[in-house]
C-alpha cells in the first residue's frame, strides 16, 4: 500500500508483551536438547590454546551448567538476556536465543554468573519468571557487579525451579545423548564434558568388516559436505527407526538417524554414518535443517548418489547374516517335520506309483498299481554310510537326506537359502538326474528380509516347489499346484503344533524334577 499526502502518521510501540519471555521456553526441547543450548555457548567461550572443561550437575532440585571458558565482559554480560542478540557469526550460538529459551524451558528462576580472566570483577544476572511477571521492564533489569580473584574465568548458568520431570534414569540418559550431539569436539580432545562428575565418552558404531567409506563433495554456493559411510553389523529393526545419518553443523548434532539419500525400508536398515555439513541454514532452536531452502535439496540429491551403492550392499549383508547357523539348525528340523507331513497325508501317496501304461492288461495293471501303492512311500530318509566324522557325538540336529518318489522314479530333495541375484524371483525349483529335485529360497527378494520368520517362508516355498514337481510329472493341470501345496502345509502345521506342545510337556516335566530334586535335597540334609 502507498502512502499519499493526506495519510496520517502515527508512531507506536511494539514493545513485546513482557509474557514473550516465558513463552520462549515452550520450544519442545527434551532436557539434553536444552542443556546442549548452553554447552553450545560454552564451546563458543573456549580459548584457542587450551582444553575448555564443561561440568553439569543434574539433580531434582536444580541444574547447573559450569565452563572454564573466556567467560563475557560487563558488556557482552548485559546484554545476555537480550532476545536474538548475537554478534556471534558462524558459531554455535549464533542466533541470540539459545540461552534464554533452553533456561526458560528447564526452569521459571535462573542464574548467569561469568567473568573474565584478568579482570577483577564478576557479572551475575537472574531472572525469575514470576517476578518478571510482576516487575519486569525491558529496559531495566538488574545486574550484580561482584568482586572476584583475577585468575578466575568462566560462566556458571543454575536453574532452580524446575519444570522438568525427574525420573531415576534421566542423568544417564542426558550423558548419553550429550556424548552423541558432542561427540566430534569430545573426540578431538578439545572439550572434557561431564555430567554429575562421569565423562560423557562417544559410543563408536560397531560397523562390518568393510567400516567407514569417507566422501566429500561442494554445493554450488561454496557449502562444504563430507562424512562417512559404513554398514552396521547389527541391523535394527526397521519400524524403529535406529538407523542413517548423524548430522553436524559445527561439529555439533542437528539430526539424528536422519534418512538423507534414501527412503526408510527394512532393506536399508544397516545404513550408518557422519555428515559434517557447512553451507546449508539450520533452525534457530538447531534442531533441523530448512529442507526448503535450494541448498538442502542439492545436498540430499547428491547425498543419493553416495547412498545408493550402500543399498545394495546393505541388503546382500542383511541376507546372508541372516542364513546363520542357528537358522540352518531350525530349517533342518523343519524339514523332517515336512517330510512327515508330505508321509502322512493320504492324498499325496498316489503320486509315487506311475499311471498305467496299458489299456490291454488293465487287470494286470491295477493289481500292479494296487501293491506299489501299499509298498511305495511318496518320501524316506535316505540312509548313508557313517564317515568317521559323523560317528562322533554332535550337539546339534544331524541334517537328514530324503528323497521323494514321483510316478515311480526317484528324487533326491534338498532346500537351500541362495542368492538368486535376481530379486523379483521368490524361489527356485531345478529337477535333474544327477541332483534330483533342488529348492532355492531366494535371500534377496524383497520379501525375505522383510520377513521375521524365515522357516515358514521357506516352508512355503518347499511345499509349493514339491506340489510343482508332482504335478508336471503327472502332466496334471497347474491349478493343481496350489492344492498340492495347501495340503503340505495344513499337515505340516499340525505337526508343528503337536511338536510345540511335546516340547512344552518335556520343558514342564524337567522344571518339575529339578524342583522334586530340590525337595529332596533338602529333606535329606
Amino acid at each position: 500500500m502507498q502512502n499519499t499526502e493526506t495519510d496520517e502518521i502515527k508512531q507506536i510501540d511494539i514493545t513485546p508483551d513482557k509474557s514473550l519471555m516465558p513463552k520462549i521456553g515452550q520450544a519442545g526441547y527434551s532436557v539434553s536438547q536444552a542443556i546442549s543450548e548452553l554447552v553450545d555457548n560454552s564451546i563458543d567461550a573456549r580459548f584457542d590454546d587450551a582444553v575448555l572443561n564443561v561440568n553439569i550437575l543434574l539433580n531434582k532440585d536444580f541444574i547447573e551448567v559450569n565452563d572454564d571458558g573466556m567467560g563475557m565482559d560487563e558488556n557482552n554480560a548485559a546484554k545476555s538476556l537480550k532476545l536474538a542478540h548475537s554478534e556471534k557469526k558462524n558459531k554455535l550460538g549464533e542466533f541470540g536465543l539459545g540461552l534464554k529459551t533452553s533456561c526458560q524451558s528447564l526452569g521459571k528462576r535462573f542464574v548467569i554468573d561469568t567473568t573474565q580472566r584478568k579482570n577483577d570483577k564478576r557479572f551475575v544476572l537472574e531472572f525469575d519468571e514470576d517476578d518478571w511477571l510482576k516487575r519486569g521492564d525491558w529496559n531495566k533489569h538488574p545486574m550484580r557487579i561482584q568482586k572476584t580473584s583475577p585468575n578466575e574465568t568462566g560462566t556458571k548458568i543454575t536453574v532452580d525451579k524446575l519444570k522438568i520431570k525427574y525420573y531415576p534414569n534421566l542423568v544417564t540418559n542426558v550423558k548419553e545423548d550429550l556424548a552423541l550431539r558432542f561427540g566430534p569436539y569430545i573426540s578431538s580432545g578439545e572439550i572434557i564434558l561431564k555430567v554429575n562428575n562421569s565423562l560423557c565418552l562417544p559410543v563408536e558404531q560397531e560397523l562390518t568388516e568393510d567400516g567407514k567409506s569417507e566422501f566429500s563433495f561442494k554445493l554450488s554456493s561454496g557449502g562444504v559436505i563430507k562424512g562417512w559411510i559404513g554398514l552396521m553389523k547389527s541391523g535394527y529393526s526397521g519400524n524403529k527407526g535406529f538407523y542413517g545419518f548423524n548430522t553436524y553443523r559445527h561439529n555439533r548434532l542437528i539430526t539424528q538417524h536422519d534418512k538423507i539419500g534414501f527412503s526408510p525400508h527394512p532393506d536399508a536398515r544397516r545404513i550408518a554414518g557422519e555428515i559434517f555439513v557447512e553451507g546449508i541454514p539450520v533452525t534457530h532452536n538447531k534442531r533441523e535443517w530448512i529442507k526448503e531452502s535450494g541448498e538442502y535439496f542439492e545436498f540430499e540429491t547428491k547425498m543419493r548418489e553416495q547412498v545408493k551403492p550402500f543399498l545394495a550392499k546393505a541388503r546382500k549383508y542383511d541376507t546372508v547374516s541372516k542364513i546363520s547357523p542357528a537358522l540352518e539348525e531350525k530349517m533342518s528340523v523343519q524339514e523332517d517335520i515336512i517330510a512327515r507331513a508330505i508321509k502322512n497325508t493320504p492324498e499325496l501317496k498316489s503320486y509315487a506309483t506311475p499311471l498305467s501304461q496299458s489299456g490291454k492288461n488293465k487287470k494286470i495293471d491295477t493289481e500292479i498299481e494296487k501293491r506299489e501303492r501299499q509298498e511305495v512311500s511318496v518320501i524316506q530318509e535316505v540312509k548313508e554310510p557313517e564317515t568317521e566324522r559323523e560317528r562322533n557325538p554332535k550337539k546339534t540336529h544331524n541334517k537328514k537326506k530324503y528323497e521323494l518318489t514321483i510316478n515311480g522314479k526317484k528324487f533326491r530333495y534338498t532346500h537351500k537359502f541362495v542368492d538368486l541375484e535376481d530379486k523379483s524371483i521368490v524361489k527356485q525349483v531345478s529337477l535333474s538326474d544327477e541332483k534330483g529335485i533342488e529348492i532355492f529360497t531366494n535371500v534377496i527378494f524383497p520379501a525375505f528380509s522383510a520377513t521375521k520368520d524365515s522357516i515358514f517362508y521357506a516352508t512355503i516355498n518347499i511345499a509349493e516347489g514339491i506340489a510343482e514337481i508332482m504335478v508336471k510329472e503327472r502332466g496334471e493341470d497347474k491349478s493343481r499346484i496350489f492344492v498340492l501345496r495347501d495340503m503340505i502345509l495344513r499337515r505340516t502345521g499340525e505337526i508343528m503344533r503337536a511338536f510345540d506342545e511335546e516340547e512344552k510337556i518335556q520343558k514342564d516335566m524337567e522344571e518339575l524334577n529339578k524342583k522334586l530334586a530340590a525337595v529332596r535335597a533338602k529333606r535329606d540334609e
